[in-house]
């Protein structure tokens, strides 16, 4: 079990709280919507199933205690209406915006504003794509909170992850800054830490190793994405093809170490996968509260699986 020496601010969004020692608050689990293979046509029918799956998370959700929101990925500018109504009416509690393209993200920003929702807004992400189109919607549609992800291409190791949020690396559109500094500047005082998961060969583990690292020299929630290491396994692609059950159990475990890393939060993968994440998510998280309070004497949130699941 493990102790922080630094002081670790918690970040509470809607009353969702990311942070804190190790055990203290129970992870938070972003679930994607509106991506993969069953969102591919944006119709009635895929609407329909996205309304089942955000209800089927926050069912689990309530049922193990570990909060879980959206991270509602939008591919294309003509469906960001669609997509944050369908949200809006869906769910009462916050959620993260994502998109791999940040003019995207950028116009998602400006129609939040428009409806009036950017306090219960997550950006999903600062990072090294950034663009000054981007940076003008920050300034002028300010999220809530934002991820900062510390994923740098030119160093994989964790004082390159670090490099990226401190210095900018070198790499990105406004020279001199680091992300973090960009995102202060931008207006966005609640800030998670993302630390940008990375394939088999390209340094994979410290995606974990860098977790407890980010945590003690910046004192921010920090999480990541480890189900993209996953994905991109050779190995299990070819094996989830036969044994799908295979892919599912070793989906569960590679999530469970996150938080056994010291992590806050994980964007977990599909929403569809709520089922078994959030009990794996759920025995994790009750076992380090349990070694921080009989170790540390810490004292745990009351929403907690520590608390809840007997």
């Amino acid at each position: 079990m493990f102790t922080l020496m630094k002081e670790q601010t918690v970040v509470d969004v809607k009353g969702i709280r990311f942070g804190g020692q190790p055990g203290e608050n129970p992870t938070v689990l972003f679930g994607t919507v509106f991506y993969g293979r069953e969102f591919k046509v944006l119709d009635g029918p895929a609407f329909a199933r996205a309304r089942e799956l955000i209800a089927a998370q926050e069912k689990i959700s309530s049922q193990t205690a570990v909060p879980g929101i959206l991270d509602v990925y939008v591919k294309d500018e003509k469906y960001v209406e669609q997509e944050i109504d369908a949200v809006l009416a869906a769910t009462d509690r916050p959620f993260a915006i994502d998109s791999s393209d940040a003019h995207v993200r950028a116009k998602t920003l400006e129609y939040l504003s428009k409806v009036g929702a950017l306090d219960r807004v997550i950006y999903n992400s600062l990072n090294l794509g950034l663009t000054l189109e981007e940076l003008d919607a920050l300034r002028k549609h300010t999220p809530e909170a934002a991820i900062v992800l510390g994923y740098n291409p030119r160093d994989m190791g964790v004082d390159g992850r670090v490099d990226m949020l401190v210095t900018g690396a070198g790499m990105l559109s406004v020279p001199g800054k680091g992300l973090l500094e960009v995102a202060k500047d931008s207006g966005i005082e609640k800030l998670l830490l993302d630390t940008g998961a990375t394939p088999f060969g390209s340094m994979s583990a410290e995606t974990l190793r860098a977790i407890p690292v980010f945590k003690s020299q910046f004192g921010l929630p920090t999480g990541c994405s480890i189900h993209n290491t996953l994905e991109s396994w050779g190995w299990m692609k070819d094996l989830r093809k036969t044994d799908d059950e295979a892919y599912r159990c070793a989906d569960a475990a590679a999530n469970s170490m996150v938080p056994m890393y010291c992590g806050d939060f994980i964007v977990y993968g599909p929403v569809s996968s709520c089922g078994r994440i959030f009990p794996s998510i759920a025995f994790a998280d009750k076992l380090m509260a349990e070694g921080a309070v009989d170790y540390f004497g810490l004292k745990v949130s009351e929403k907690h699986p520590y608390h809840a699941l007997k």
